[in-house]
């Protein structure tokens, strides 16, 4: 069995990853690696592949089944000694449909955040990300990790975004980030409605990290008895494990930013919330 869990960023993955990897018969990756990103490489890496499929979604299908297929789920529960797969990756809001439509029985959970607080989460100017996630400041100095998430980091193509990309500073990248990045959330949900649950990282977590696991494991159908009997003890475990984020914000609330920075955050807001509102819980 095959699952896999999307994300906006900035949602607690690694963690998830880590948690759902400690219990019974689940086998759990990061972006591939097992239960974080210095584990043993379950799955074959596809994050240079997330801006082409932002693109051009036809060749998600491709990729799917090239690193995706029934035959490296297979190798990789092998190798495990797992009977449920699980990758918990950015990179799956684009690649959801295809998942979903070559794995019949595999189910998609989809974690939301806030825009603004999403901006401010990822956008860095200076220092090194740990968990890069968003657009930096064009002047930061990346690390060689930081770079190579880059080359697959989404960015407009076409239209106006586009013509406009130049001139944008991180904050509204990361608006249009997020607003692209949840439109094709939705566009998986609105195509697989019964086997995509989405979740408000906001109204989930706010009970607590233990809250959002149990939660992504209900939403996966994996709320066994043992996998609910050890759910405890996997949340304090990962807890622990997880890197945690350093430096706190680098930019301020949206009271603070630009006129053009709010106008183009409340229209990301109109558009995705009026999708979301039938179906997050």
């Amino acid at each position: 069995m095959f699952h896999i869990v999307a994300s906006t960023g900035r949602t607690a993955t690694s963690f998830l990853a880590d948690c759902l990897d400690r219990l019974p018969g689940v086998a759990a990756c990061h972006e591939g690696h097992r239960r974080s990103d210095d584990g043993e490489d379950l799955l074959p890496l596809v994050n240079l592949e997330n801006r082409q499929i932002f693109r051009d979604p036809s060749i998600a299908p491709v990729v799917v089944a090239n690193k995706r297929s029934v035959a490296n789920v297979s190798t990789a529960l092998t190798t495990a000694d797992a009977t449920v797969l699980v990758d918990v990756a950015y990179y799956n809001v684009g690649l959801a449909p295809a998942i979903l439509d070559l794995h019949p029985g595999a189910r998609a959970v989809g974690i939301l955040r806030d825009c603004e607080s999403f901006v401010r989460s990822v956008t860095w100017l200076h220092g090194t990300d740990p968990m890069p996630v968003g657009w930096p400041d064009a002047s930061k100095e990346l690390t060689a990790r930081e770079r190579f998430i880059a080359m697959g980091r989404a960015r407009p193509t076409v239209g106006p975004d586009a013509d406009a990309w130049s001139e944008w500073g991180p904050i509204e990248r990361n608006i249009w980030l997020w607003r692209a990045t949840n439109q094709r959330l939705l566009d998986a949900k609105a195509q697989f409605v019964d086997r995509v649950a989405l979740l408000d990282f906001g109204v989930v977590g706010r009970d607590g990290i233990e809250q959002l696991a149990r939660a992504v494991v209900t939403a996966l159908d994996l709320a066994t008895p043992e996998a609910l009997a050890a759910l405890p003890e996997a949340v304090a475990a990962a807890q622990r494990s997880t890197n945690e984020r350093h430096g706190g914000y680098q930019i301020g609330c949206a009271a603070t930013w630009s006129t053009q920075q709010q106008t183009l955050l409340h229209e990301a807001n109109t558009d995705i919330n009026a999708r979301t509102a039938q179906w997050t819980t």
